[in-house]
């Protein structure tokens, strides 16, 4: 599709120098030329701070995104999701040293510096634009994909998909795919592509804090607009926190319901477990006064629902090779969760729990590129899922 929006000229002669004086080795190292330029992977960036939403502070996981395209010796294109969308430019953040050593230094270097450029990147017009920016990022990918990263909160708030609006946050996402369809306005194709998503529905400064259900049909929403799109969205696990940037330009907030009882249960809702904090390798609440205000807003939704709800757990890998003691402790978190949600008056009839651990359909891969175990990968396996009869874990 035609971007909506002018393209902003290419920044990054002037603002990103990453590629600048890289010192290559006359010496090839036994095995070769030591930057293999052979499996070169790209990655689209969305990111920058924008008013409602905490300072863009890219978290392990996306650092790593990046980190395994510096290794490939690929390039990253940055567009920072303003009401204008800003394409920043696209630089390669690898290295085309000869020398093992030097290679790996300017792959630091560069991962250091594009990390810190994307980390102090603001937004420059009113509003918020992640479809159009998402759009933008997914066409410099090439033939050697690697996906497109996105930092925020993903309440858009200019057309097609303006949250601002009511009651957007929380319609049907099949009929949102097919107005965006209707209309031809779904991002470019994202065929084969991973979308990963740090920070999707953390808010801060004027806007309301989402409630669970709120933030569930939000991921809902942006699953199937990209799933439309051909891509998948892989959710990354660590929430983003902290305050707004301040003398940004406005963004409109969103309304949220602070009684949650229109609930779409025909999709699963998931919490997170930087949400419930369990103590590690327990099913006990780091703090169970705030997990108990957490629980708490799903509880007007499950009595109105009237159906059986379960609960179920899921839990991380962790290298293990059996998954019978991840069962039983994803099975004694759901536990927990329900004892909580019977605490604050849901029927023990309208609640049922289940665990699978780490084998069920949504499990996702906890090693980096590299083929190294990554407990930040290893944490968006950590959840509890709430569904109605009928609805799948991976709706």
């Amino acid at each position: 599709m035609t971007s909506r929006f002018a393209r902003a000229g290419l920044a990054v002669a002037t603002v990103l120098t990453l590629a600048a004086g890289l010192t290559a080795c006359a010496s090839v190292t036994a095995a070769g030329a030591a930057c293999d330029q052979s499996q070169k992977r790209n990655l689209g960036v969305v990111a920058g701070s924008t008013a409602n939403a905490p300072t863009t502070a890219l978290a392990a996981s996306a650092i790593a995104q990046l980190k395994s395209v510096g290794e490939s010796n690929g390039s990253v294109t940055v567009v920072v999701p303003s009401g204008k969308p800003q394409v920043m430019g696209t630089t390669v953040i690898g290295s085309t040293a000869q020398d093992a050593v030097v290679c790996q230094s300017d792959q630091r270097n560069k991962l250091t510096q594009i990390t810190s450029y994307i980390n102090a990147l603001k937004a420059s017009s009113p509003e918020v634009d992640f479809l159009d920016a998402i759009d933008q990022a997914a066409r410099t990918l090439g033939s050697h994909s690697m996906g497109v990263l996105v930092q925020g909160s993903g309440l858009q708030t200019t057309d097609p998909l303006n949250f601002s609006t009511s009651g957007l946050l929380y319609a049907e996402p099949a009929q949102v795919v097919s107005d965006l369809q209707t209309r031809k306005l779904l991002p470019a194709d994202l065929s084969g592509v991973t979308v990963y998503w740090s920070g999707l529905g953390d808010v801060a400064g004027a806007q309301t804090p989402l409630t669970i259900p709120a933030r569930s049909n939000l991921a809902a929403i942006w699953t199937a607009v990209i799933k439309a799109a051909g891509g998948t969205l892989s959710l990354l696990p660590e929430p983003a926190s902290g305050s707004a940037t301040a003398g940004l330009p406005a963004v409109t907030t969103v309304p949220v319901e602070s009684v949650q009882t229109k609930t779409d249960w025909s999709h699963p809702i998931v919490i997170r477990n930087s949400d419930l904090l369990f103590t590690k390798d327990t099913a006990t609440f780091a703090d169970p006064t705030a997990a108990q205000a957490v629980l708490a807003q799903l509880v007007p939704s499950i009595e109105q629902n009237a159906q059986l709800v379960t609960i179920t757990g899921t839990a991380s890998k962790d290298q293990a090779t059996d998954n019978t003691a991840d069962t039983a402790l994803s099975l004694r978190r759901a536990d927990a969760v329900k004892a909580a949600l019977v605490q604050l008056s849901v029927p023990a009839s309208l609640l049922t729990t289940a665990g699978v651990g780490f084998s069920w359909c949504g499990w996702k891969s906890e090693t980096d590129a590299s083929g190294s175990y990554s407990d930040a990968l290893a944490e968006q396996n950590r959840s509890v899922i709430l569904t109605s009869p009928g609805v799948s874990l991976c709706e």
